[in-house]
């Protein structure tokens, strides 16, 4: 039987994120008897932990059935697991969210919950590099990341809408935040930034290894 393990590198332009099942309720460890209060449970269902949503940064799937994977070495078609790894963590992170949805109940519509996510992130262990590959990241201690910058999306359907970007001015250690709407320019408080809905962030990494 074929043993064969393919790899394929690409370059990493961005990280798509799935947001978790919208009938996944968190419940930060309690029982599931556990009560919880009316207004615990529309926050837990409506905010999400971007930590949460780097679980599909994991996510490793099958070659089954139709899909059987066409192997080059053996040249026929083979049941196979796929998964993703970094070689090289990058030094502007753009992370951006899938956020039109197809459901029986819901047809095709626009999943609006907010994603919370940190003004500073340390993605150390969000962004683990492969274990077989040396690389210059390897003695780097952490992975710390800026928010540079906030893409949303105005509007209930993913058919319309309008979009408007927050963006800090001045480098990763300026606290000044605009927001960019159209040809108005104003000026925007970190609040205002962290309750965005966001669609796109871009993170830029504070420091890099020496290669």
């Amino acid at each position: 039987e074929c043993k064969t393990v393919t790899k394929k590198t690409e370059p990493l332009l961005g990280v798509v994120l799935s947001l978790p099942d919208e009938n996944a309720v968190k419940t930060d460890g309690k029982a599931q008897n556990d009560e919880v209060s009316d207004e615990e449970m529309v926050d837990k269902e409506n905010v999400i932990d971007l930590l949460d949503c780097f679980g599909s940064l994991r996510t490793t799937g099958r070659f089954v059935g139709e899909n059987k994977f066409d192997c080059d070495t053996c040249h026929a078609k083979k049941d196979a697991s796929w998964s993703v790894s970094l070689q090289r963590r990058p030094q502007s992170l753009l992370i951006s969210f899938r956020r039109t949805l197809w459901t029986l109940e819901k047809g095709l519509h626009k999943d609006s919950r907010r994603v919370k996510f940190p003004l500073e992130l340390d993605a150390s262990e969000l962004l683990e590099l492969e274990t077989d590959r040396v690389s210059p990241d390897i003695d780097f201690e952490g992975c710390h990341y800026t928010l540079i910058s906030v893409v949303s999306h105005s509007g209930s359907s993913p058919f319309v809408g309008h979009y408007i970007s927050w963006c800090r001015v001045g480098g990763v250690d300026s606290n000044k935040w605009f927001l960019f709407n159209d040809s108005n320019v104003t000026e925007a408080s970190e609040s205002d930034v962290l309750n965005a809905e966001a669609f796109i962030l871009l993170y830029e990494r504070r420091g890099i290894p020496s290669v």
